[in-house]
């Protein structure tokens, strides 16, 4: 209430119903998500985009955050598969975050800072369960080094290994 300057009387007015007030809340965590997402991607090199994204993936998986855990693995856990409009909401969401990796990694191919013998979409799909796994992880408290580890060892995967000739061009 008080991020919004609003008075709780004020929401109930804005808002017909409570699924309203919660599909706006839900919208909102969303949109500043995908928002967090695209701008990293617009502003970092591939390499730091894509590491800046899991590293964030595991602050958001630890502590009280992880605890609190993901607003949208929530919403899908609970209102799932019976809701149709939060079906859509939270199939726009992993499809707007995988679309933000696959542009990630492409842009990692092109560059030849990430690996070609396979698919962009393939490592998109792998990298964003990684993330998603790890919200849901971060409801048991994980150790962050340990997540740390294995977001090193995701983009080790990803990274284009070069042999002593092509460094030498």
């Amino acid at each position: 209430m008080k991020a919004s300057g609003l008075a709780s009387a004020s929401i109930y007015k804005l808002y017909p119903d409570k699924r309203s007030i919660f599909f706006a809340a839900l919208s909102q965590y969303m949109e500043q998500g995908l928002g967090r997402l695209r701008t990293r991607a617009q502003k970092k090199s591939p390499e730091a985009a894509l590491r800046e994204t899991l590293e964030y993936g595991a602050l958001l998986s630890t502590g009280a955050e992880g605890e609190r855990g993901c607003f949208t693995i929530a919403a899908a856990s609970e209102l799932l598969p019976g809701d149709d409009e939060v079906k859509v909401k939270v199939r726009n969401k992993f499809n707007g975050i995988k679309e933000n990796l696959l542009n990630i990694l492409l842009l990692g191919q092109q560059m030849k800072i990430f690996r070609t013998d396979i698919e962009a979409a393939v490592m998109a799909e792998t990298i964003f369960m990684m993330l998603e796994g790890m919200r849901v992880y971060g409801k048991v408290s994980p150790d962050y080094q340990s997540l740390v580890k294995a977001n090193e060892f995701i983009i080790g995967s990803v990274m284009a290994t070069h042999t002593a000739e092509d460094r030498e061009l």
